[in-house]
């Protein structure tokens, strides 16, 4: 097949893009940036923002002859705290979704993987949730939830005869080049503690293991599928206490005031499992200090 590979420059693309060329794909990657260098020879290249002014009709030149577009387009910020800093990722799941899904049905592909996150489900508690578990209505989070929301129905509202579309909700990335680098760093030297009484449950994935799940929805074809992709759900006090002893840090403090980041979520992934033949073969932990 061909696939149009939306956002592939990145972290998830470099994971992916390979997968899908060593399946025998033919593959075609759009990104704004300058990371292009270690793309193999093979894949065709279009440098442009979904959110740019000209993209609706470049997309519909160059979207011409592919049988699934794969929407990974993120802009996940350097410095989460800065003012403004979600803005433009905020504006690829807003508008950058509906300016592809437009192109892709004036142009007439017919399947469609979308990128997605679990992190936007309600506090559940101990319980498992599933992909029909409530998102989270608190204001606060309204500014994770809302565009995710504005995504997913941008996605979902296409009849999956017309477009048979997949939405992934990946967990919180882990592995080399992800949050958990800051992390490691935060806990070796000491910045790291355990808010609460650490019993929140959190739901992570390697960035390899959900390029696993992408390169397994573009084989599978499904229609109206939509997947939690996450691996086996962890305390937020056991995650933190393994990833400090496998980096020689000592064992985080304990902060009963503080509030966990996360509400507590125990995600299953069992459909994807079921759908997919997806299984979690990377883990969740860093590589053990020396």
């Amino acid at each position: 097949m061909k696939a149009f590979v939306v956002g592939g420059t990145g972290l998830l693309g470099r994971h992916l893009v390979p997968m899908l060329i060593e399946e025998g794909h033919r593959v075609t990657v759009m990104s704004p940036g300058d990371r292009w260098g270690w793309l193999p020879d093979e894949v065709d290249r279009v440098r442009a923002s979904l959110v740019a002014p000209g993209t609706p009709e470049l997309l519909r030149t160059r979207l011409a002859g592919h049988d699934v577009v794969v929407n990974l387009a993120s802009a996940v910020p350097a410095d989460p705290t800065a003012p403004g800093a979600w803005q433009l990722n905020t504006q690829l799941r807003r508008d950058g979704t509906r300016v592809l899904l437009d192109a892709v049905r004036d142009i007439g592909v017919r399947r469609l993987v979308q990128m997605s996150i679990s992190m936007v489900y309600a506090d559940g508690g101990d319980r498992w949730l599933d992909e029909s578990a409530p998102f989270d209505p608190d204001p606060a989070r309204a500014g994770l939830v809302d565009p995710v929301v504005a995504m997913e129905s941008a996605v979902t509202r296409h009849r999956p005869d017309e477009l048979a579309w997949t939405v992934l909700r990946g967990g919180r990335f882990v592995g080399p080049g992800t949050l958990q680098d800051a992390q490691v760093a935060a806990l070796r030297a000491g910045r790291l503690p355990v808010a609460g009484d650490g019993r929140s449950f959190v739901s992570m994935v390697h960035v390899r293991d959900y390029a696993a799940a992408v390169s397994a929805a573009v084989r599978a074809g499904a229609a109206g599928l939509v997947c939690n992709v996450c691996a086996d759900p962890v305390r937020v006090a056991d995650y933190l206490d393994t990833v400090a002893r496998l980096v020689g840090a000592g064992r985080p403090r304990r902060d009963p005031a503080g509030r966990s980041e996360l509400p507590s979520q125990r995600v299953s992934s069992a459909r994807a499992r079921c759908e997919l033949g997806w299984r979690p073969r990377h883990g969740i932990w860093p590589t053990p200090a020396k």
